[in-house]
Order: structure tokens, then sequence, then C-alpha cells
């Protein structure tokens, strides 16, 4: 009998854990998805701590960091966060404002320290994390436009370029993204560049083959290796007027 009740006893200790992991594994989609109150600053604020360390950290050096005049800001997740662009584009007043892991949400909440900055650029690369995490396509498109919004109104002179997601390698990434999906809002990114009349840079052909991320531009499907970037700063030296050395 006693052995009985000790079995039972670590069954429900062994529910009571599996409880508990998949409530921190809700927490950290919900965390990723960034699901803020709408419409309040206050609650905002507050919710800062829902996101990483890594965004804490990297998000309190840039409000640190004091603004030159000319520069070009690189905005976006990991996939511009992982990438050195001053170097690619031989220009020391290029900044890196990737954050890995990133949403739209996060850059509403950090898109302060940029247009203080007044930057002569911006390009943009931001959403893949919202997928993810599972959001409507409607509700990235409502803070892309946000975004928009801010940068228009309260930096009218920079020159915005928004620019395509990238397509995945269904096999290699293991989430549950959709080409398609990236598609669809990646015309609506585009119609929503004409409308602010910013330039939209369209990468995502660059880097397709056979429907699917090219898998020598990378190593998980989902970011891209040294061939991947060198595709990548290649389209965006189309668009930058630097001394730079160009791409041979």
């Amino acid at each position: 009998m006693r052995k009985k009740v000790w079995i039972l006893v670590l069954v429900a200790g062994s529910l009571a854990i599996l409880l508990a992991l998949a409530e921190n594994q809700t927490d950290f989609l919900r965390t990723n998805a960034n699901e803020m109150p709408e419409n309040d600053s206050e609650s905002k604020k507050k919710n800062i701590t829902y996101y990483t360390k890594y965004y804490q950290t990297k998000k309190s050096i840039y409000d640190s960091y004091t603004h030159k005049d000319s520069e070009t800001i690189f905005l976006g997740d990991s996939l511009t966060d992982y990438y050195e662009w001053g170097e690619a584009l031989s220009d020391h007043e290029v900044l890196n404002r990737g954050i890995a892991g990133d949403t739209t949400t996060g850059v509403l909440n950090r898109i302060d320290e940029v247009v203080k900055a007044k930057p002569d650029r911006v390009y943009l690369l931001i959403g893949i994390n919202d997928m993810i995490a599972g959001q409507p396509i409607n509700k990235i498109e409502t803070n892309y436009k946000q975004i928009l919004d801010i940068l228009k109104t309260r930096s009218p002179n920079t020159k915005v370029y928004v620019q395509s997601l990238f397509p995945v390698n269904t096999a290699l990434t293991g989430h549950p993204l959709n080409n398609a999906t990236i598609r669809d809002l990646n015309k609506r990114l585009e119609d929503l560049s004409n409308l602010y009349d910013y330039q939209y840079i369209d990468i995502y052909p660059e880097l397709v083959e056979f429907g699917q991320l090219n898998k020598d531009f990378t190593f998980d499907g989902l970011h891209l290796n040294g061939e991947g970037y060198r595709i990548w700063t290649r389209k965006i030296l189309s668009t930058y007027n630097t001394n730079g050395a160009a791409e041979k």
C-alpha cells in the first residue's frame, strides 16, 4: 500500500514538473511574440522585462551612445546583428542596431534612439521572429506601419530602405515557417514602402532556389552564412553611396 502511495506521489510530482515546463515554454513564446497591451506606453515600459537579458543589455548600450552626423543605421534582428556592416561597407559611420530575437514590437520599443539620431539612412529588416512566435501577418503589418509612421514624422529627412524578409529552408529550420506566407508579408511591405515613399529592397529572389533559402547560403535554414551575407551586401551596395570598396 505504501509503495502505491509513493508511486502516486512520484507521478503527481512528475506531472507538476511537466506543467511548470509547459508554463515556461508558454512564457517563452509570449516573450518572443512581445504581446504587449495595445496603446499603453506605461505598460510597454513595465513589460520591457518580458524581453531577454540580451535585448535589455543591447538596448541600454544603444541608448548610451552619442550620435554623430551622417550616420547609417541597420535596424533589425539577428540577421542584422550577426554581421559586421561597417567593415562590409568600409564605412565607420555605419551603426549596427540589430538585436538577436527582436521583433517589430521590440523595434517600436527602442525606436526613440534611432529617430533621435536623425540618421542619413536606415535599412530596416524585421519580422521573421514575429512569424516564428505565431503573430498574425495583419499585426506585423500594423507594427511596420507604426515604425514607418514614426520614422517619417520624427526623422523626415532620413532615407529609409525597407528590406524584404528572406526565404527560409524549411527542411533545415525546425520552425513552422512558410515561404508563401513570407512572400505575402513581403508584398505588404512593398506596398507600405510605396505608401511612405521609401525604397523597397527585394532581397528574397537573390537568396531563393527551388522555392527555399538556397542551402549554399545557410547552415540552419534561417540565418545566412558568409556567402549569404556577400549576396546581401552586394544588394545593399546597389543603393549605398560610400567611398569604401564595392563588391568585386
